[in-house]
Order: C-alpha cells, then structure tokens, then sequence
C-alpha cells in the first residue's frame, strides 16, 4: 500500500506566515504538520509515501533527508505548481502508482487527524473508499459528500452533501486506473482532484464506499486561526493516546 501526500501548495491564506516556509513543515507543538503526517503513515504500515512538491521545494526535501522512518519516502516536484491545482499534483503522483498492484491513499498535505481514521481507510475491506466528517455542520464552502446506500455519489462545494469530505481517501483497481485517465484530460482551468473524482462518481456511482469520522478528530489548516485551532486539537490527538506518543 502506499500513500500520496500533497503538499505543493503556496498557501496565500496563511501569509506571512508562509511568506518563507511551506504550510506543510507548520509546527503544532514542535511537531512539524508532514511529520506527524509520516509518523501516522509508518504505524498503519504503509510501504511507500510520495510528496508532491512545489513552493519552497528544498526546504522539504532537505527536512526528509534528515528522517528515518521505516519505509521508502519519494518527493516528486510539481514545477508549476503555481499555475496549477491539486488535480496536476495528483496526476503526477500517480504516475508512480500502478493501479493493477497498488492500493494508494491520498492525503492533503494541510490535515491532521487521529490516526483511527487512517486504520480505517488502511483495513477497510473496500478497494475503493474514502473518510466523510459526519459530526462537522456543513459549511457552503466545505467540500461535501453525497452519499446514498453509504456509496459515494457525488463530491464537491457546488454539490448539496449531507457530510463533509475529510481529503481521506484510498483508491485501487480499475477504478483508480479510471481516475488516473480523468486526470490527464485537458482542462481549461485549474481543478482540485475532487473535480475529476466527482465526474467519475456520476458516471460510477456504487464504485466508493463512504466510512464516518464518528466523533474521531480531524482538522484542515487554511488560515492563522486553523492553525491556532490545529495546536489545540493537535493536543488533545496527543493526550489520548499519552505522553508516549504510542497510537
């Protein structure tokens, strides 16, 4: 199994405080965002995490060289990430994956959660499933999830969702090689990977399952106040599982 972490974005929002670092290297109580992002990633046994990079590149890289974590780490440079969205990123990650051995999770680079969310996606019996936040209220900018039957029907802020979409997902088989196709369509405007994804729900709409945070904790950071928020959350992931660090 690997994992796909995307974390090539410049993240205007949160200037200046990302004026001279990429969000994903954001400490929450000395712990970097991509750290514990990894840590969680080792401990559910994923074999290989690839990192989409792009704005501030080296810091990252050079932040991965000075890790040991007990599996392959690859980053992958988005040289324009810029110009493009989370779809281009993607793509190129999946470059690296085959859909025919690989069972891949994809996660944005800006998230944290308690780790029983990823166990989730890593046991579920399900090739193809991702993780709705069913405790959050749906906000209109939220990117929601409409499910019927508990399989994923449709994916997006423009759609009418009951739950929110986590960007906790896991893909494999002929649906991911599907995806992959999607991907590399032209398009005439920067797309985030739910975009694809949810043309794909429409033409398959029993192919993703959907799985429920139920109360387990996770947050996205797009501003100060995620961020000051994410330290709290942050902590309270940590007391649950003690001062150890053992999850």
């Amino acid at each position: 199994m690997k994992a796909i972490i995307l974390a090539a974005g410049v993240s205007k929002r949160l200037r200046p405080i990302t004026n001279n670092i990429p969000k994903c290297l954001l400490k929450l109580n000395g712990k970097t965002i991509l750290d514990y992002q990894l840590e969680c990633l080792v401990k559910s046994k994923i074999s290989e995490v690839l990192i989409v990079v792009g704005y501030k590149k080296n810091m990252i890289i050079n932040h991965i060289k000075q890790l040991n974590y007990h599996c392959v780490v690859k980053t992958i440079y988005n040289d324009i990430f810029d110009k493009t969205d989370n779809a281009y990123s993607t793509a190129l990650a999946l470059n690296y994956v085959n859909p025919e051995i690989d069972s891949t999770i994809i996660l944005d680079g800006d998230i944290i959660f308690d780790i029983e969310l990823l166990k989730k996606l890593v046991v579920s019996k399900y090739k193809n499933v991702l993780i709705a936040d069913n405790t959050k209220k749906v906000e209109p900018e939220d990117c929601k999830v409409k499910i019927i039957n508990n399989y994923v029907v449709g994916l997006g802020k423009a759609i009418q969702g009951e739950t929110v979409y986590t960007s906790m997902i896991k893909l494999s088989g002929k649906f991911l090689d599907e995806f992959k196709e999607e991907l590399k369509k032209p398009r005439i405007k920067p797309e985030w990977y739910s975009e694809p994804l949810h043309r794909l729900l429409v033409k398959y709409p029993e192919k993703v399952r959907a799985i429920f945070t139920d109360g387990l904790l996770r947050y996205e950071i797009d501003t100060y106040d995620d961020l000051i928020h994410a330290i709290e959350i942050y902590k309270e992931i940590k007391q649950r599982y003690g001062e150890s660090g053992e999850m």
